[in-house]
């Protein structure tokens, strides 16, 4: 099965229905989480993904407007993340002179064996630590 840790600037574009003024965010996140159900692929999320969302969103709009599409296919998995991966993390983070949550998140989903989805910039430089692509791209 294919595992997936969602970045929460596709959170954002599913659950908003986004558009960058050319491309169709929200719906390009709609279909990648519809690929995911017809193929009973997981997406993994962590506390350090509701945190980032809670900036934006209501603890019920991340349950009725981001979660609601996977839970109801019970794909939705919550990962833990030890002291050990928040330290190579911040050591990636410095090293590469990254967001301290974006080298968190390609540390996660390595070592939960999935494929990071988001278009942060950020990203692209952590591709050696990680796989990543855009939504559309799956």
């Amino acid at each position: 099965m294919k595992r997936f840790y969602v970045d929460t600037n596709v959170w954002l574009d599913f659950a908003l229905n986004r558009s960058d003024g050319i491309h169709p965010l929200g719906e390009f996140a709609f279909q990648f989480f519809r690929k995911c159900i017809r193929n009973k692929w997981a997406i993994l999320y962590s506390d350090a993904i509701l945190e980032e969302l809670g900036k934006k969103l209501t603890p019920s709009q991340i349950e009725k407007q981001c979660f609601k599409i996977i839970l109801t296919e019970n794909l939705l998995e919550k990962v833990c993340f030890s002291a050990k991966q928040v330290a190579t993390a911040e050591r990636i983070a410095k090293s590469k002179r990254l967001p301290f949550v974006d080298t968190l998140y390609a540390v996660i989903a390595k070592d939960n064996n999935a494929v990071v989805i988001s278009r942060d910039f950020h990203f692209e430089r952590l591709c050696d630590t990680v796989r990543i692509f855009l939504p559309e791209e799956i």
